[in-house]
C-alpha cells in the first residue's frame, strides 16, 4: 500500500503513478518505469493535475523541490513555487 501525495487516500502499488526527483534540476518528474534514483513520492492518476508544491511534496523529497512537472498525454504542465 501506498499513500497519494495529493489526496492522501492509500491505494495498492499499481493503481498509482511513481514520481521521482531529478537532484539536477530539482523537479519531480513521473516515474512510469519505476527506474528513476532515490527517494520517490506516488500519487492516483486523477490527483496528477492537482499536485501542488506544498509541505508534502516537500517533506516527500527531503526539501529539495523546486518545480513539479506532470505530463498529461502529450501536455506537459509544469507548476512552480511561490517565492
Amino acid at each position: 500500500m501506498r499513500t497519494c501525495l495529493a489526496c492522501m487516500r492509500k491505494k495498492p502499488k499499481g493503481e498509482l503513478v511513481r514520481l521521482g526527483l531529478d537532484p539536477e534540476s530539482g523537479r519531480v518528474l513521473m516515474d512510469a518505469e519505476g527506474t528513476m534514483k532515490g527517494r520517490g513520492g506516488y500519487a492516483c492518476r486523477e490527483c496528477l493535475p492537482d499536485l501542488r508544491l506544498n509541505r508534502r511534496i516537500q517533506r516527500a523529497f527531503r526539501n529539495r523541490v523546486k518545480q513539479i512537472c506532470v505530463v498529461q498525454g502529450l501536455a506537459i504542465k509544469e507548476k512552480k513555487s511561490n517565492p
